[in-house]
Formats: structure tokens, C-alpha cells, sequence
């Protein structure tokens, strides 16, 4: 599990991102020590310059025997390493001779240095640092001020170790916050594959884990189980359309098959035979027709003509279906009535809207009895776009209104009918390719198809 886990992509992002946090916090917290310690010998230096000019206004006022015994006094004072001051003269010893390899910076007969504390006490048990400010006097002078540099030392090494463990514990920290994520994101990783393993072994009713987070693996989640859902019910579709393609092409089949055989067998008239060949033809086309009416959804529904889509003018398209209609309305003693809004425009297949409007007309055709009346109307509210198909025929049961969408579905009340019962799923499936939805309601009497478009 652990190896797994080092191994994953997640882990190395982890590991990268916790070394360059820290590798920034580590910069940040050297420069704030690297300032503090600048700091800390600006001050010692400032001290030191007090010191000094302090010294210097008793020399001019008292000149070097009372510069002396000053010192003397400040020397008792500040203790006897805190701060300490002394006035040699070259005679005795030159210290710029001796300090100047060891000088930090030059001012007017100044110099500043760091040293050991050996060299002004003369102890060689002194070896810690001091701060050194040596100022020329005339007369071969030297005032020379130190300060002990210790405790500042001191300082900042336990300055130094806070840093360093601080670097420390933000790496560890980092590296465990790297593996904790890691963790929880192969956690969840984890999830969605054996979810993914269950559906590739055929349950195709699980669905991903989604937590309510509303984080990517959400996101992601919802859009598989979307995908996943279309997939079932494709799937699903896919059984029912071939249990009912063997239960509806079983019937016509035999009928050609007991034709076949009864002329084969039973002797016929020559008279006979353009007949039975003609019999034999539309059950060939009613075939060729149920074929035709599941390759055009199977094509509709895999989006494949997406690619002939253009601006319809759909008052112009209705105005046509109308007019060709009417017709085949008054053959069948109808009435068809229309009605368009002007103007109506939509982004779409034109023969695919057209056939299923087709489809709509013609089952108000087939089922409203002689005498009676098809209304036809195209509107547009607040944006959307409304086809409306109504008659007033026996109309459909409201608990069955679902059920005939369905591939190869038809009610008792349409079996003594022609069809195959694919016009509702064809036009179903036009209307899910245009973003639209499919509503069937009673119009007392008769039904009421309506296709309502969203823009």
C-alpha cells in the first residue's frame, strides 16, 4: 500500500510542492535571520560610536590626562567586559598596524573591526569575539572602545537553531500534509476504480461515489454518472428494441414464409402469381420501412447528423406541412387548420424536424375518425418555441402517455392499424438532438403532441 501510494503521480506533486514550500520558507526565515544579525551589529556599532564620541568631547575639554581618568571611571562602570575603553599610545602598541588585516570598514581616522577579546585584555583565555572602534588621536594616540560580543553571539546562534528547526519541522510538516493529500486523493481514486471494475463486470447500475464536497472529483463524478446513466439506458433500449424486433418481425416473417411455402407446395394458377409476388413486395417494404425507421433513430440518437444543421425558417416549414396535409386531411374526410407565428427561426436539421412533424400528422391522420378536425399551430413565448399537433381523436390513456415512446410500442387500440410503432421514438429522438422536449396531453377529446423547443 505504501509502495503504491510513493508511486502515484499524486505523491510526486506533493513531494514537489512541499520541497519548493519549503525551500521558499527556508529562504524567507535565512533572510529574516540574516537581517536580524545585520541588525544586531548596526546596534553594536551605534553603541560603540556613543561610546566614542562621548570620550571625544572629554578629550577636548579635558584633554588626555582627564580623558584618562574618565575612562578609568566609565571602565568601573560598564564592568569588566561589557564595555571597555582604553587610550594607548603608538609607543606602546600601533593598533592599526595590527588590525589591518582584520578591518571591516574606514572612516576619518576610524576603524571598525571585529577581533579577539584576547588582544585588549591580554588574556589568551579571552578567545570570544568583541567589537572594536579605534579612533586616532593627536599626539600618537589611540582611543580604542570595545564591546563584548557574546551575548550577541549567543543570540544569534539560538537565533540560528530556532531557524533551522523551524526549516525542520516546515519540511516534515510539508512532506506529511504530502502524504495526508495524497492519501485522500488515492483514497477517492481507488473508489472510482472499482466502481469502474463493477460496470466493466456488468452492473451497470453503479454509479461513482460523489461525497457533496462539490470539489473536481464531484464535478467529475456527476458527469460520469450522467454518462453512465445514458449508457444504461441505451443499453436498455438496445434489449427492449431486440426482444421486440424478434417479437414484431416474427409475425410478417412466417406470413412470407407460409406464402412461400403454400405456392410451393399447392399448385396455383399463372393468374396467381403477380399477386402473391405482389403481397410478397409489401411485406418486403413494411420490413424495409421498420429498418429504416430504427437505423434513422439509431443515427439520430448517436448525433451523427449534427453536421447539416442550419437556420430553419420554421413558419415557412409549417406553412409547407400544412399545405401537403390538407390534402390528405380531406381524403380521409378531415379538416386540417394551421397556425404560425411569423417570423419563427431556429438553429436545427430541417429534415429531421419536418419528419417528425411528419410523424405527428400522420398519427393524428390515422386516428381521428371522419369528420373530425387536426389543428396544426407553431408559437413562441418568451423565447421558446411551441409545435403543436392536436386532434381530437380517442387520444391516450395519461398512465400510458410514457410508455409510448418506447420502441415498437403500440396500444390495443392501434393493433388493427398499420405502423410498427416507431413514430413517437422517432420524434422523440428529434426532439432530444434539438434540446427539446417531447409532451403529450388530453384535448378534450383527443390528443394534444406538442414539441417545445428551448433557446
Amino acid at each position: 500500500m505504501t509502495r503504491n501510494l510513493l508511486n502515484t503521480s499524486v505523491f510526486r506533486l506533493s513531494l514537489v510542492y512541499a520541497l519548493l514550500f519549503s525551500t521558499v520558507a527556508a529562504g524567507g526565515l535565512g533572510y529574516i535571520y540574516w537581517m536580524a544579525k545585520g541588525q544586531m551589529e548596526q546596534q553594536t556599532d551605534a553603541r560603540l560610536q556613543l561610546e566614542t564620541d562621548a570620550l571625544l568631547n572629554l578629550y577636548r575639554s579635558l584633554a588626555v590626562e582627564g580623558l584618562t581618568g574618565a575612562i578609568t571611571m566609565r571602565n568601573s562602570e560598564n564592568g569588566s567586559r561589557y564595555l571597555i575603553s582604553r587610550l594607548i599610545h603608538r609607543s606602546q602598541q600601533d593598533l592599526t598596524r595590527d588590525l589591518k588585516f582584520n578591518q571591516d570598514t574606514q572612516r576619518s581616522k576610524q576603524i571598525v573591526a571585529s577581533l579577539p577579546f584576547s588582544l585588549i585584555t591580554g588574556e589568551k583565555r579571552h578567545s570570544e569575539p568583541a567589537r572594536m572602534m579605534l579612533t586616532l588621536l593627536p599626539g600618537g594616540y589611540q582611543l580604542l572602545v570595545v564591546t563584548d560580543l557574546k551575548e550577541q553571539h549567543t543570540l544569534q546562534d539560538r537565533l540560528l537553531q530556532t531557524v533551522l528547526a523551524a526549516i525542520g519541522i516546515i519540511v516534515a510538516l510539508a512532506l506529511a500534509g504530502g502524504i495526508f493529500m495524497s492519501h485522500n486523493v488515492q483514497r477517492r481514486i481507488n473508489a472510482v476504480s472499482r466502481t469502474a471494475n463493477d460496470i466493466m463486470s456488468g452492473d451497470l447500475g453503479r454509479r461513482m461515489p460523489v461525497t457533496g464536497r462539490n470539489d473536481e472529483f464531484d464535478s467529475l463524478g456527476h458527469v460520469l454518472n450522467t454518462m453512465l446513466t445514458r449508457i444504461e439506458h441505451l443499453m436498455q433500449s438496445m434489449r427492449d428494441v431486440t426482444d421486440n424486433l424478434a417479437h414484431d418481425l416474427r409475425n410478417p416473417l412466417n406470413r412470407l414464409r407460409n406464402r412461400l411455402e403454400t405456392s410451393q407446395f399447392q399448385p396455383s394458377k399463372p393468374t396467381d402469381y403477380p399477386q402473391l409476388i405482389q403481397d410478397t413486395i409489401v411485406e418486403v417494404d413494411e420490413l424495409i420501412k421498420t429498418f429504416n425507421a430504427l437505423l434513422s433513430i439509431a443515427q439520430i440518437e448517436s448525433s451523427a447528423q449534427r453536421q447539416d444543421w442550419a437556420e430553419i425558417d420554421l413558419t415557412l416549414l409549417i406553412e409547407e406541412l400544412a399545405d401537403l396535409y390538407t390534402a390528405v386531411a380531406e381524403e380521409q374526410d378531415l379538416t386540417l387548420s394551421y397556425h404560425a407565428a411569423p417570423g419563427l427561426q431556429i438553429h436545427g436539421n430541417r429534415q429531421l424536424l419536418a419528419q417528425a412533424i411528419t410523424n405527428l400528422l400522420d398519427n393524428a391522420v390515422k386516428y381521428t375518425p371522419a369528420g373530425g378536425e387536426i389543428h396544426l399551430a407553431a408559437t413562441q413565448q418568451m423565447g421558446n418555441i411551441t409545435i403543436t399537433v392536436a386532434d381530437n381523436g380517442p387520444g391516450i390513456p395519461e398512465a400510458q402517455r410514457e410508455q409510448v415512446f418506447k420502441r415498437f410500442t403500440r396500444l390495443d387500440n392501434a393493433r388493427s392499424t398499420p405502423g410498427n410503432g416507431l413514430g413517437l421514438s422517432l420524434v422523440k429522438a428529434v426532439a432530444e438532438l434539438h434540446n427539446a422536449t417531447v409532451q403529450l396531453h388530453d384535448n378534450h377529446p383527443g390528443l394534444k403532441a406538442s414539441i417545445l423547443i428551448s433557446r
